[in-house]
């Protein structure tokens, strides 16, 4: 058995633990104390057999739930019956009162100037622009480093084949840097040959014209392409002319200067004239060169030079033998010609090959 516990010994200290300790840290505490001060490893010390006394009794009390509130309760009592002490002792109640204002010496502080000097303006002015500078030099490097890195994604997107992911890298880079030209005209032009957005690519081409003192005509004939995409013919003809007037190499403008004059019906004999100085610029025979004849097949038909434009399909079916276009234009030739039976003939052709414009009006013209 324990032996009775003293109130002058404080077995939380003993074990070196709180008083909040759990069983769990009370229990740990006594096995690391008991280890270490056991008198087969101190054999020739009385202190530390005194001490393992002490640890035994400590555990033997805390490790117990009701003797350890009813220490708790004693440790408790002995605190309040300590401060009561305190608080009656006469040294308390004989102090002398405090000094009064004649007792007491004060030192006169001098003054503080409180004003700017120029030399304090100086520095606050300096430390006001050398934080601007922090902040800007911060910023534009990172945004050099950020669109660096967002072009070399888009490039990268490009090669392999990935536009719409090529279209988003280089919009980041845009939005780190808008006056990136690169970023603005690539964009431009996946937008208009990949993504079927003429408009997004006639935005990207009208900044990148306005923001260059000498743009090259390509960009003029691509911005031209993107208003014909989006039926704007006489801004399409405006920038397409000028292409053509900085450049006359550049082939496809003379496709789109011929497309436009067909689509806007304004021109015919100026969209036969674009289509045939394209056709003599381009590899004959090739499937650009097919669609090439038919586009010119058509200017010729509504110009009413109908043998024109027999050659030109005869020479589109040479190279495509099984081109519905081809055919239904024939059978349009052949009627204008007066010679019903043989474009109806041409028009069941048409229809066989999947032309449904040639199915519906075969259905009504020709007897079955």
């Amino acid at each position: 058995m324990a032996p009775p516990h003293s109130l002058s010994k404080n077995y939380y200290h003993i074990l070196g633990v709180s008083s909040t300790a759990t069983p769990a840290e009370i229990k740990a505490a006594y096995k690391r104390l008991a280890l270490k001060l056991h008198p087969d490893k101190n054999p020739h010390s009385p202190h530390a057999e005194e001490r393992f006394k002490l640890v035994n009794s400590a555990y033997q009390v805390l490790s117990n739930p009701k003797r350890r509130a009813a220490f708790d309760l004693q440790q408790q009592y002995e605190q309040q019956r300590r401060q009561a002490q305190a608080y009656t002792t006469p040294r308390y109640h004989h102090t002398r009162n405090p000094a009064g204002f004649q007792e007491r010496h004060y030192r006169q502080r001098a003054k503080q100037h409180t004003h700017f000097s120029r030399r304090d303006l100086q520095i606050i002015i300096g430390g006001v622009l050398l934080t601007v500078l922090l902040i800007f030099g911060l910023k534009f490097g990172w945004e050099k480093i950020a669109s660096g890195r967002a072009m070399k994604q888009a490039r990268q997107a490009e090669q392999q084949r990935h536009w719409k992911k090529a279209d988003q890298a280089y919009s980041d880079a845009l939005e780190y840097k808008p006056a990136l030209e690169e970023a603005r005209v690539r964009r431009g032009a996946i937008r208009l040959a990949y993504l079927k957005n003429p408009a997004g690519a006639v935005e990207d081409y009208t900044v990148a014209l306005k923001e260059n003192a000498a743009p090259p005509a390509a960009w003029y004939a691509a911005r031209g392409k993107g208003y014909l995409q989006t039926k704007q013919y006489l801004k399409a003809l405006r920038d397409l002319d000028k292409a053509l007037t900085l450049d006359q190499n550049q082939t496809d403008a003379y496709l789109d200067r011929g497309l436009v004059h067909l689509q806007w019906e304004d021109d015919w004999t100026a969209a036969a004239a674009d289509l045939s100085t394209y056709l003599q610029k381009i590899p004959n025979p090739s499937a650009k060169a097919t669609e090439a004849l038919l586009y010119r097949t058509f200017a010729y038909y509504r110009m009413q030079e109908l043998q024109k434009a027999w050659q030109d399909t005869e020479q589109a079916l040479r190279q495509s033998p099984s081109n519905a276009k081809a055919f239904y234009l024939q059978a349009k030739i052949k009627q204008a010609q007066g010679d019903s039976l043989r474009g109806c003939a041409l028009l069941t052709k048409a229809a066989q090959l999947g032309f449904k414009v040639a199915a519906q009006e075969a259905s009504f013209q020709c007897e079955p």
